[in-house]
């Protein structure tokens, strides 16, 4: 019984991935959201894009995910706005980096690359992952949280 009962978990567990995963469609990159699109050409303009795709599962609210050619990943919520960027084989251009946060990083972390940025979906908080494992956070006012 209790084999029955364990096989019975990984048959509905191996079924919910397979599912899960039928939510991720390719798309063309022209079917990324237009501010999604101008983001990456703003600050990727050297780049080229690998791959988009939607993710379209209820719990990621159509997100959309977007593969550069430098192993960047960025992944933008369903109006455009960047949610994680991921460049962690290369660095996040620092122009997409808010001005408050970058004096803050120039001040206290000089010469060092932000690797990774994600916005938290509730209060528009943001970490930054530098190239040295320091991770920092920022409230959406840009005040970082200690």
């Amino acid at each position: 019984m209790k084999k029955i009962f364990l096989a019975l978990i990984a048959v509905f567990l191996v079924a919910g991935v397979a599912l899960a995963e039928d939510k991720i469609v390719e798309i063309p990159f022209k079917k990324v959201p237009d501010l999604a699109q101008r983001t990456v050409k703003a600050y990727f303009p050297d780049n080229t894009v690998v791959k988009a795709e939607k993710n379209k599962s209820k719990d990621m609210k159509n997100r959309t995910r977007v593969y550069l050619d430098n192993d960047a990943t960025l992944e933008f919520d369903k109006d455009g706005h960047w949610m994680i960027v991921d460049c962690r084989s290369s660095h996040v251009p620092m122009k997409m980096v808010n001005g408050m946060v970058q004096m803050y990083l120039n001040a206290n972390y000089p010469g060092h690359e932000v690797l990774f940025m994600g916005r938290e979906i509730k209060n528009g908080d943001v970490t930054f992952i530098l190239d040295d494992g320091t991770e920092l956070h920022f409230t959406n006012e840009n005040t970082i949280i200690e």
